[in-house]
Formats: C-alpha cells, structure tokens, sequence
C-alpha cells in the first residue's frame, strides 16, 4: 500500500516535470518569435478585420484539427477517443455559459455599480444612449462603478442585459469629451458582440486541458487498456501533457484576438464620435496615471475580476490631471517603441500603439 502511494507520487512528480518542460518549450517557441507574431499596430480596418477573421478561423479549425488528432490517438482505448472529446466540449461550453448568464451579476457586486446619481452623470448616460443609437444597438444600461482606479467596462447576457461602467476614478481624471470617446469604445465592444466571442473562444483552451488532464490521470491510474503501445500509461501521459501545452498556446492566441478587439473598439469610437484625438488623449491620460501612480495599480489588481474588459489594462502598463499638457504627451507616446516580448503576454495593446493606430483612423475620417 505505502509503496504504491510512493509510485504513485513519483510518477506525478516526473508529470509535472514533463508538463514544466512542455510549457517551458511553448513560451520559449512564442518568446523568440514575439516580433513576428505581434507586429505593429494595424495599417487600416480592412486589415484589422482581416486579422480577425483569420484569428477566429485558424482557432477554430486548429481546435477541430487537435480534436480529431485526440479520437484517433484514442483508438486504441476500450474507452472510445470521440466520447473523451465530446464530454470535454460540453464540459466546457456548460462552464463558460454559466459565467455568460452570470458575470453581470458578479461585475455588479464586485465593482459595487449603481445607477447615475449626479446631474452629470445622467447627462452621460444620455450620450450613451446617444452613441448606443448612432451605433445601431439598444442602448445599455450605464452605470458607475464606485471604485477609484480609473477604468471603463462592457459586459453583459442574455439574462441581464448589456452595461456599459465607468468608474469613479475615471470620472475625476478625464474631460468631459474624453469620457464621451471612452463611453464610446465600451458602445464599439457591445456593437461588435465581442464579449460574447471571448467567452466563446475560452471553450478552445478549456476543452483541450480538460482532455489533456484526463488523459494524464488515466495514465497514472493505470492507464485505458486497448493495444500495447496505446493502452500505456506512458503513452496516455505524453498525449495528456502535450495537450495541456497545447491548451497553453491556445490562451496565447485568445490573448491576440482580445488585443485585435481593442483596436476595433477603439476604431469605433473615433468613428461614431468623429473626434479621435479624444480617445488619444484619455488613452493617454490613462497611460500617465499608472504609470506615476502605484496605488491605482494596486487597487485595479485587487480587483481583476474584469481585468479583459477593460479599456486599459493596470496590470502591465506603465498622475494624470487636468493641468498637464496631454496633447505634448500624446504625441511623444506615439513615439515610444513598446516591447513585443511584455505584449504577447498583454490582454491589451500597448498604449502608444493604440494612438499610432488611431491617427489611421483619423485620416480615414479626414477623407
């Protein structure tokens, strides 16, 4: 009996050695390519939607590809590889629509949000209304979230409905314009449904490390039987970490589509506004506030609940005010060259990339 527990054990521990060694070779294989996968911001929309869809497209078929790969490396087992698949999908899709229905619920407590109270408040619930409708979709509920780092979020569900938030920090850093452009890409998430592809996709890494864990606690516990070389607990193990790699690579990829989604976000705002240079400068403003500022980051990282929702993400970025010449800082933080390395791991696009893109769009507009 002890010397079993004692295999058993050591066993596991040669696992994690081998699932360190997969992961470790994933992220050294993205790491030393970082340049090439990110590159610069987008040149134009047209491209942007490109890579989008092409993102959507190589996810999707990448996940039919390493699923079918599974049933047949499975086929050996008495326990067929399609059922191992299936299960581990529906597994996940009952996961993920669960935090679907119920993530405005835990936004709303999390963020503590309420209703607008103030008259000027309520004149930006009207412009949300205003650029909800001008952006053809029924106009969200806007609410505040009583918070003081500085942020803005969409969400929603079926059940709930759609929000769009803006914190109490926010409010007090930015210009009036500035928080209309802001309100205005959170309008651009709900328009594109993005939130809703995100969670979607999150189906992909879920389901592949489901299948993968599986596999390598069958392998542990004895292995699936079948033929000799399919039916070793070595063999289901080596399936088992590679998909957990696998499901690695897979958030990597999750990661660039939220990254292309800010764009489009940020794309739509200064489309429905017509006033880009407004989102520059509360982009900016942003930037200059955490990046001087260790307490907001602090706060916003005790409260990532909704970190991938966010306009800007605290947690990577490097005090913003109403008396600093931010169009000067505009302009020089399109100039700063960002790390390709720090972005592959970022849920969002760095700052100066962000505005870089936007005097694309301005010129879009010009014409």
């Amino acid at each position: 009996m002890v010397l079993g527990i004692l295999d058993f054990m050591f066993a596991y521990w040669w696992v994690l050695i081998v699932e360190s060694l997969a992961l470790a070779a994933v992220v050294a294989l993205l790491a030393l390519n970082a340049d090439r996968i990110v590159g610069d911001a987008p040149r134009s929309l047209a491209s942007l939607r490109a890579s989008m869809g092409l993102t959507l497209l190589f996810m999707v078929s990448a996940y039919i590809f390493v699923m079918l790969l599974v049933i047949y490396l499975l086929g050996g087992f008495g326990v067929a590889g399609s059922t191992v698949v299936l299960w581990a999908t529906i597994l996940s899709f009952i996961l993920i629509l669960f935090q679907w229905l119920l993530s405005p619920l835990m936004i709303n407590i999390a963020y503590r949000t309420r209703p607008p109270s103030t008259p000027y408040e309520e004149q930006l619930a009207r412009e949300a209304e205003r650029l909800a409708r001008a952006s053809g979709i029924k106009p969200p509920k806007f609410v505040i979230a009583d918070v003081d780092f500085p942020n803005a979020f969409a969400y929603g569900s079926p059940l709930m409905g759609n929000y769009v938030a803006v914190t109490r920090g926010l409010l007090r850093m930015l210009t009036r314009d500035e928080v209309v452009a802001v309100i205005g890409h959170e309008v651009g998430h709900l328009k594109h449904r993005d939130v809703a592809w995100i969670l979607a996709l999150s189906i992909i890494p879920l389901a592949v490390y489901f299948i993968g864990r599986a596999l390598i606690w069958t392998g542990l516990l004895g292995g699936g039987g079948g033929s000799e070389r399919r039916g070793s607990p070595i063999y289901l193990v080596a399936i088992g970490a590679a998909l957990v790699a696998a499901s690695f690579l897979f958030r990597f990829l999750i990661a660039h589509f939220n990254r292309l989604r800010e764009y489009y976000a940020d794309a739509h705002s200064a489309l429905v506004t017509g006033r880009p240079r407004d989102l520059q400068r509360a982009l900016a403003r942003l930037h200059l506030a955490y990046s001087s500022n260790e307490r907001l980051v602090a706060e916003a990282q005790s409260n990532s609940i909704a970190s991938m929702l966010f306009i800007v993400t605290p947690l990577i970025e490097v005090n913003g005010g109403f008396f600093y010449d931010i169009d000067s800082y505009v302009d020089r933080l399109k100039g700063v060259r960002t790390s390709a390395l720090e972005e592959l791991f970022a849920t969002h696009p760095p700052i100066p990339k962000r505005l870089r893109f936007l005097d694309r769009v301005a010129m879009r507009i010009e014409l």
